[in-house]
């Protein structure tokens, strides 16, 4: 019996559990006068999390 996901689920697309924790941690509630501050910000924490770790490992394991 094959078992199909729902049309539209983001929940278990990796990248969505990401971009959340980008949000919460660095555009939630701040105020950018530009884009190019917040791709900075976003680039900025990508960079730090590049290398690898324990939080994005988590966060991409599909359970």
């Amino acid at each position: 019996m094959l078992d199909y996901p729902p049309p539209y689920s983001p929940e278990l697309n990796p990248i969505e559990r990401v971009w959340k924790l980008t949000r919460r941690q660095c555009i939630h509630n701040r105020y950018f006068p530009a884009l190019e501050e917040v791709v900075a910000v976003v680039e900025t924490q990508f960079g730090y999390w590049a290398n690898g770790n324990e939080i994005l490992r988590r966060l991409c394991a599909i359970t």
